[in-house]
């Protein structure tokens, strides 16, 4: 497997990261179409097992996965309260999808 294929990929994570924190749609689109496409290139390559040290760039790319997934569960709360807040304040109220059980 080619280094520069998990090179590109830790670098469209890093790029989500950052749009993701910029709270910039379009640069959060256009930077999961970057990472769809670098993971496709990483996955078509296949091999990475071999090597400790593509296995260690792994460990830090799926890191990076998992920033990226807590800042989109985060925003995607924060959304949920904007709108129960603003549908109180319109004196409606807002189904919600899920409980504070999780359920």
């Amino acid at each position: 497997m080619s280094v520069n294929a998990l090179v590109r990929l830790e670098q469209a994570h890093e790029g989500l990261i950052g749009a993701l924190d910029g709270n910039d749609v379009e640069s959060i689109e256009g930077k999961l179409d970057e990472l769809r496409t670098a993971i496709s290139d990483v996955r078509s390559m296949g091999g990475w097992r071999e090597s400790p040290d593509l296995k260690a760039r792994a460990k830090r790319i799926a890191a990076l996965g998992e920033a990226a997934r807590i800042r989109v569960n985060f925003l995607t709360d924060l959304t949920r309260q904007r709108l129960e807040m603003l549908s109180g304040v319109r004196g409606e109220v807002l189904g919600s999808a899920y409980s504070h059980t999780g359920r």
